[in-house]
């Protein structure tokens, strides 16, 4: 039996999901709390949809498909693992 696009799709939709729930919830922890960490966090995400969308729009043309969602996603990520490596930079009492 043999699945069709919508349902590939959804699938991969839910993955994407669960591992951007988890990716959050890892470099959360990482990161730490407090004000400095949260802004951190939020500097991470912003800048790594911004990084996503912009080589989706690369890429997207290349490939002739839209890979926006996977890009920003990527692009995230890429973002927190930033934001992890400036924060663990920032002393631990100034937090």
């Amino acid at each position: 039996m043999a699945m069709s696009s919508e349902g590939i799709t959804l699938v991969a939709r839910a993955g994407i999901l669960i591992l951007l729930t988890a990716a959050a919830a890892l470099f959360r922890a990482l990161i730490g709390r407090g004000r400095r960490a949260d802004l951190m966090m939020l500097g991470g995400t912003l800048g790594g949809i911004s990084l996503g969308v912009a080589v989706s729009a690369l890429i997207s043309s290349w490939i002739r498909a839209d890979v926006s969602v996977i890009c920003a996603v990527l692009g995230i990520i890429t973002g927190w693992t930033i934001a992890w490596f400036l924060a663990r930079r920032i002393p631990h009492d100034a937090r």
